[in-house]
């Protein structure tokens, strides 16, 4: 598998490098890390109930049968402006919002800036529900993938429509020199394959679409970097 992936990772980066081409203009290479169902059975689940998309970690929405939306929105933090969050509070809550769909989504932001479902607090015919976050079961399971990303570096995210966590995708600019390179993330996704008994695939950049080939997902190139230093600090300990 070493072999495979270095070399598909190798030539990838081949197809998206260009010297000819603006330093900030080559895109990156990915790899799709997809880790097998049984990978985390050890940490926590919860779900809001049927019905139910994740939008992002923390963040879940329900499109209703008579043009409303529900959303849920957990560790929603104190807000700076008390006349756009309902006022002054001091511990996270999680707020369950239900309006008209379209200003539910335009408002809260549940895609972006998921705490801004504070702001429905203002819109008339909403119906806001708070309660405290520290005893609510999401707090179980964020408190166990925080001390997961301490060990590892990073979070896997979960597959749209599912409730487990499943994947990861690492990238790395060829065209940066201060930055991961193919060779850091050939080595950092093989590890992790070897570790939780994952898939690895591997996508070049895309020049006709301007973006990442492959799956449309979430991707950081410092996450490579994060990895290695967290393997660092196990090899160290």
């Amino acid at each position: 598998m070493k072999r495979s992936l270095r070399r598909h990772v190798q030539r990838a980066a081949r197809r998206t490098w260009n010297p000819h081409r603006h330093r900030y203009g080559n895109g990156m290479v990915a790899a799709l890390v997809i880790f097998p169902r049984e990978a985390f059975t050890d940490g926590p689940l919860w779900h809001p109930g049927p019905g139910f998309t994740r939008c992002l970690d923390n963040s879940w929405l329900r499109t209703n049968t008579d043009g409303t939306a529900t959303a849920m929105v957990t560790g929603v933090g104190p807000k700076e402006h008390p006349a756009l969050d309902g006022g002054p509070w001091t511990e996270p809550e999680v707020w369950t919002v239900t309006a008209e769909e379209d200003l539910l989504l335009t408002v809260s932001s549940l895609w972006d800036k998921p705490h801004r479902i504070s702001w429905m607090n203002r819109e008339p015919g909403a119906a806001v529900h708070r309660e405290p976050y520290a005893s609510h079961p999401q707090a179980a399971v964020d408190t166990y993938w925080e001390a997961f990303e301490e060990t590892w570096g990073f979070v896997p995210t979960a597959l749209p429509g599912t409730t487990e966590r499943r994947y990861l995708l690492l990238s790395c600019d060829p065209g940066w020199e201060d930055l991961p390179n193919e060779v850091d993330l050939a080595r950092t996704a093989l590890t992790l394959a070897r570790r939780f008994g994952a898939k690895v695939r591997v996508y070049p950049y895309n020049p006709a679409r301007q973006e990442l080939g492959g799956p449309r997902m979430r991707s950081d190139v410092l996450t490579v970097q994060r990895i290695q230093r967290a393997l660092q600090a196990q090899q160290d300990s």
